[in-house]
């Protein structure tokens, strides 16, 4: 299962606002850490989600030339 740009984006906000409300120190360094770690995750999700497109756009080339190799009688 992959997880959305957007998900990622909304928990790194939700764990920066702990952070900003939090009194205690130690519960606000790991609020930070959870931000940070929810921004790393956003950053390899849009990665993903680059190729993903790629792929999707190179998926769609190939099916368009299979199309156009039947149509004139080419494939076998």
């Amino acid at each position: 299962m992959r997880i959305s740009v957007a998900h990622c984006r909304e928990q790194e906000a939700l764990h920066r606002g702990k952070a900003l409300s939090e009194p205690l120190e130690n519960r606000r360094k790991i609020a930070l850490a959870a931000a940070k770690a929810w921004a790393v995750e956003a950053a390899l999700a849009e990665k993903v989600a680059s190729r993903v497109g790629a792929l999707n756009i190179l998926d769609a080339a190939i099916a368009l030339e299979f199309a156009m190799e039947t149509k004139s009688g080419m494939a076998e």
